[in-house]
């Protein structure tokens, strides 16, 4: 996966920007893109074998992420190998993430990560080969600075990646973030719910590579 990696994690509906009423939803996926995001994670609650206006949503995302973003879905093994997605984020204990790209296999090199809201939860994502965990929630405001703590202790359990998600909302959370030990940050509101979402993912992106930069030096 890019490192360090800035994902916009998003749904069916796309998160329409609500000060343009009319326009594309996908758009605001676009502009995310041209600002810096490099990975694009359609979360999937809940859905039917025959969900085709998900499926449509899958097809299209992996259309406008093709040669500029990674596209991962969330947990729903069958719509990743359909949409040709370039992996799976499984939750923690549904899927070994070696069954999981063992049936991926058609689509090539597919990226597997697993969410981990513990070191032992992340050690266990690892052993069972995943490429990359997600960790969180980072900020939460029932237990604030909780989050980076338990992010530095994951970082230091396990080799692979590590991407930080939940309640990341602007460039100072981004760079506490990377200093803790992440490789990547996954935001939504911080892009979605933005007047411009394209310079607010730039905003983020610059934090990121700023922050990147200072302590590793590339």
């Amino acid at each position: 996966m890019p490192r360090p990696s800035l994902t916009l994690v998003t749904g069916r509906t796309l998160y329409r920007p609500r000060t343009e009423p009319k326009a594309d939803p996908l758009s605001l996926v676009e502009a995310a893109i041209a600002g810096g995001v490099n990975i694009v994670q359609l979360r999937v609650r809940s859905m039917s074998a025959d969900d085709l206006a998900l499926f449509a949503v899958a097809l299209r995302l992996r259309e406008m992420t093709a040669g500029q973003a990674q596209f991962i879905v969330t947990g729903d093994l069958e719509l990743a190998e359909k949409c040709h997605a370039d992996g799976v984020l499984l939750t923690e204990r549904p899927y070994k993430p070696s069954d999981a790209r063992a049936f991926l296999r058609a689509s090539g090199e597919a990226l597997v990560g697993s969410f981990a809201h513990t070191v032992p939860g992340a050690a266990r994502a690892e052993r069972g080969g995943a490429d990359y965990v997600q960790v969180g929630p980072v900020f939460d405001a029932a237990a604030p600075g909780e989050g980076l703590k338990l992010l530095r202790k994951i970082k230091d359990a396990v080799q692979v990646p590590v991407v930080a998600f939940g309640g990341i909302q602007t460039p100072a959370d981004v760079a506490d973030c990377l200093r803790a030990g992440a490789d990547g940050v996954a935001v939504t509101d911080a892009v979605t719910a933005a007047p411009d979402p394209q310079a607010a993912a730039a905003s983020l992106r610059a934090a990121m590579d700023a922050a990147w930069r200072a302590l590793y030096g590339a």
